[in-house]
């Protein structure tokens, strides 16, 4: 018995087995996923449904989808073309904008870009048309390297490529800017190019005249009294006082008397034959071209002051102006203004418009290209600026425009033999194959040059074909008075004009 005892001690006692733990669970399962991927065929997983639940994933877009970056530039793109047929710069420089941001390789988007930039930029300032920086501490104000080369690449990139006939409007509006740039480029490198001037006084006549600086100290030709003298230094004239336009009858009447002895001078002068004696716009080759004119003697007109029209800052590149003609006074002469410093002296050089295919001047419509260049010191010898087309880089068209008021040729006075005229209003624009509409104006009583409609009736409104042209004599500049102006206006429309561009006879109140 103690025997079984001690056996029953020393045996081993066998326990009862624990329940699995969440650990042992997992790392059973663990195993058994392994060896099951090591023995079985790999399944393709099904794709998930992205509309099943959650955000909605963002599609991707194709180049030729609409909604692309590309196609929303081209969208612009069109938007731009179509303001910029409408003339409407500023929208289509915004649409331009928007579509180089969107597609930066667009070649269109930045040719039009640069072009609206360009049309958009004050057309009187040629570092403003040249997109340069106006701060004169700037590399580009004053380092002509740096301007030809910032020239040269705005040129490039005003120069469309092969996509140009898809935009008409952005192809003619990078056409025009690139000549706004070139003719910016050559006046910014004619103030850097131009020689300094003096002034000097003729030992004989007195009279001042400005020349280059390299003429200091040598013997000249006075351009009035046609004696020669030595060039010296002088102090420049004062800037001229501007007096109150009151003249009284007496005033008026000896003018009127001085220029009608010089007319009747200029017709004995032209009609004896050639002079040996150069014309007033011709210089001797051993002097600059200079071209001085004294003051001209004109009424005042009834309400409005056309001076005001034609002062020193008035003029700037590439406008064409009227000029007055020596035979009658009357503006017939056209001449294109290269450059103009409407400083204390004014000075512009011009050249003059003569008419093709015969190459004279004093013609006042038809097909003008640029002539021979001289100096002007005086804006008395400007009538006003002209309204004209130019359809090459040196040739230009002048037509009556609708609205402008013309004088046409009617004949000459009995008692004076001066050219008698007839004033026209224009009511329509100048076709070659319809002619061109108009209707008579009439003087009207109590003003000097206040002017109405004439009614007469079913021929109220006349036609000048294409042979009647020549018809024509000078555009007199005009404005429409308004009913507020005068009481004693009679009704209708009425029209001021400059008594400049009017004959003495008409001149009385």
């Amino acid at each position: 018995r103690w025997l079984q005892m001690l056996v029953f001690y020393i045996k081993p006692k066998q326990r009862r087995p624990s329940p699995p733990t969440t650990q042992s669970c997992l790392t059973q399962l663990s195993l058994q996923t392994k060896a099951q991927a090591l023995t079985e065929p790999t399944q393709p997983k099904p794709r998930a449904n992205p509309h099943a639940g959650g955000r909605r994933p963002r599609p991707t877009t194709m180049p030729g989808d609409a909604s692309s970056p590309t196609s929303t530039a081209a969208a612009a793109l069109a938007q731009a073309e179509a303001d910029l047929s409408a003339g409407r710069l500023r929208a289509a420089q915004r649409h331009a904008r928007r579509a180089a941001r969107l597609d930066p390789d667009s070649a269109a988007a930045s040719v039009l870009l640069a072009a609206t930039s360009v049309l958009l930029a004050d057309a009187g300032s040629p570092r403003a048309t040249l997109l340069l920086p106006e701060d004169p501490k700037s590399s580009l104000a004053s380092d002509p390297d740096a301007i030809r080369r910032h020239y040269k690449s705005l040129s490039r990139s005003l120069r469309p490529g092969d996509g140009a006939s898809s935009y008409p409007a952005a192809a003619a509006a990078a056409q025009e800017a690139l000549r706004r740039a070139a003719d910016a480029y050559a006046a910014l490198k004619e103030e850097r190019e131009a020689p300094p001037t003096f002034w000097t006084a003729c030992a004989g006549c007195r009279l001042l005249h400005e020349f280059d600086r390299q003429y200091v100290g040598f013997r000249l030709t006075c351009p009035s009294c046609r004696r020669s003298f030595l060039a010296a230094e002088v102090p420049p004239p004062p800037p001229p006082k501007k007096h109150k336009a009151e003249k009284t009858l007496a005033e008026m009447q000896l003018q009127l008397a001085k220029r009608k002895g010089k007319d009747q001078r200029a017709a004995q002068s032209s009609s004896s034959g050639d002079s040996d004696e150069p014309s007033e716009l011709e210089v001797p080759e051993e002097e600059p071209d200079s071209y001085h004119s004294g003051q001209m003697a004109v009424e005042d007109s009834d309400f409005y002051n056309f001076d005001a029209d034609r002062m020193e800052k008035c003029f700037k590149r590439g406008q064409v102006w009227a000029l007055y003609g020596d035979d009658d006074g009357m503006p017939r002469h056209y001449a294109l203004v290269e450059t103009a410093s409407p400083g204390r002296q004014f000075r512009a050089q011009i050249r003059w418009l003569e008419h093709q295919p015969d190459g004279k001047e004093g013609k006042p419509c038809g097909a003008f290209k640029v002539g021979r260049e001289v100096t002007v010191h005086s804006v008395n010898v400007f009538s006003h600026l002209v309204a004209c087309e130019r359809v090459a880089r040196e040739a230009y068209r002048v037509y009556p425009k609708k609205g402008s008021v013309w004088a046409l040729h009617a004949g000459e006075y009995a008692d004076t033999g001066r050219p008698k005229y007839d004033f026209v209003v224009f009511l329509s624009g100048y076709s070659e194959v319809h002619g061109i509409s108009f209707g008579y104006l009439e003087k009207v009583e109590g003003f000097r040059s206040i002017f109405a409609r004439r009614e007469i009736g079913v021929r109220a409104v006349q036609y000048l074909r294409e042979g009647d042209v020549g018809l024509l004599s000078h555009q007199t500049p005009a404005r429409k008075v308004s009913k507020g102006e005068a009481s004693t206006l009679p009704r209708g429309d009425c029209w001021e004009l400059d008594p400049a561009s009017l004959p003495a006879e008409l001149l009385h109140a």
